[in-house]
């Protein structure tokens, strides 16, 4: 169950839909509000996907947000067309949709945390639907009460324990429609398949997800052995050789995601790259992503395909609002909003958390950062997971310590937690990467 002590001071808003998962979840954080020291807020995304339904479902939210007294946040957009233009599933465009509008409150500096009303329930159904779809140990691994940014705070709760905080304490909510529709391969998980298997095997929803728990603690363990294995170089990575196909597999998945290589590939893919060593150096394998693997005296080399163009960069230079020419990209410093470049994101934090002696400087080796809701991580570690190419990271400009290595912005990618904004923050700077043609 989760801790709430630690976010005592912090901001967090929840995921609202007006359903009975997510108004049980507002509810039980307002009662716990006062108690341990957070402040709340909801947020509610109309996806334009039941009109007319869609509409009411935001104005009972609001009216709900009203009446218990919680700040609330709203975005809408027309996924249905979003979908067709995307050529997604209206599914895929809604949830990506919903997690655009987290992340800019999160990057905005509105909010500290995202609560979702995810329960045990739902981890069932996602791991028998990944199960069904053929995925490996890391795809099977369950989801986290706590991820970043992102809070589940009822994770270990099942369906049924939500439904008898709903009815203890008389909550009215709103019923999508579109969950009862058997059109949805997960709603037939939902609503057929998993009621069954429940009536079948006694504690079947429950060991679900209990087995996701542990594939995940298995898989993190087998991923700690196979990074061991994994070495950066100029332009890329190398994978050691190894007869361990589980850890060479694990190994080689993170080279490729770190070259942008996220979903194009199967496990053909994996067992071609295992079969690669030993084949003749000097050997290749073309990849997803224009990334190709190599066969090397010290193992399997990975790196783009087109070759690393050497181009100018600028010395470093001390932080000031006039900005920074990098030489590939130009940072834009300004104290009112600036209009988003598209390829990057305008960030903000607060210009006065940065020390007096702050520059404009690019990657160095030992470069750390410390991430939204603490923790401190490698800037290389950081790099991959927001998966910037390695042929970009060395001329992406950075705002960080002058004879250190902390770094408080990855201009248009991300900022450090230590200069996030605040309630109280007076001077709020926009940071904006364009890139020089």
């Amino acid at each position: 169950m989760m801790k709430f002590g630690k976010f005592s001071g912090k901001r967090i808003c929840v995921a609202t839909s007006g359903g009975q998962d997510s108004t049980c979840l507002l509810h039980y954080l307002k009662s716990l509000e006062t108690e341990y020291g957070f402040s709340l807020s909801a947020v509610h995304c109309e996806h334009g996907i039941r009109g007319e339904a869609s509409l009411q479902d935001a104005e009972f939210v609001k009216e709900l947000c009203f009446q218990w007294g919680i700040p609330l946040y709203t975005f809408s957009a027309d996924c249905v067309a979003l979908a067709k233009s995307g050529k997604q599933s209206l599914e895929t465009t809604a949830r990506n949709f919903r997690y655009a509008c987290f992340l800019e409150l999160v990057q905005g500096g509105k909010v500290d945390y995202v609560a979702t009303a995810h329960h045990q329930d739902d981890e069932a159904e996602t791991v028998l639907f990944r199960l069904a779809r053929g995925t490996s140990l890391s795809g099977a691994k369950a989801m986290q009460e706590e991820n970043g940014w992102l809070l589940r705070p009822i994770l270990e709760w099942s369906k049924a324990d939500v439904e008898g905080y709903v009815k203890a304490n008389g909550l009215e909510y709103r019923n999508d429609s579109t969950n009862f529709q058997m059109d949805a391969t997960r709603n037939k998980l939902r609503l057929c398949v998993l009621p069954s298997l429940e009536d079948a095997v006694a504690g079947a929803k429950g060991n679900l997800a209990r087995f996701a728990r542990l594939a995940q603690e298995d898989d993190a363990y087998l991923y700690a052995l196979a990074n061991a294995l994994v070495s950066d170089h100029d332009g890329g990575y190398t994978v050691a050789f190894s007869t361990e196909k589980p850890l060479f597999r694990r190994a080689c998945l993170t080279a490729m995601k770190a070259l942008g290589v996220e979903k194009d590939y199967t496990t053909a893919h994996l067992d071609s790259l295992f079969s690669l060593q030993n084949a003749q150096t000097g050997a290749k394998l073309d990849l997803p992503n224009a990334v190709q693997a190599e066969k090397t005296a010290k193992g399997i080399a990975f790196y783009q395909k087109s070759e690393t163009v050497c181009r100018e960069r600028a010395q470093s230079v001390s932080f000031s609002k006039d900005g920074f020419d990098g030489g590939v990209y130009f940072v834009r410093v300004s104290e009112k909003p600036l209009k988003e470049s598209g390829e990057f994101a305008t960030l903000r934090i607060d210009g006065g958390k940065l020390p007096k002696d702050a520059v404009f400087r690019f990657r160095e080796v030992g470069d750390e950062i410390e991430k939204f809701g603490g923790g401190t991580k490698s800037l290389k570690k950081f790099f991959n997971e927001y998966k910037i190419p390695v042929s970009e990271r060395a001329y992406l400009p950075l705002i960080a310590e002058k004879d250190g290595r902390e770094v408080y912005v990855a201009c248009g990618v991300e900022i450090s937690e230590k200069v996030k904004v605040e309630k109280d923050t007076e001077n709020v700077l926009y940071i904006s990467l364009q890139r020089k043609e």
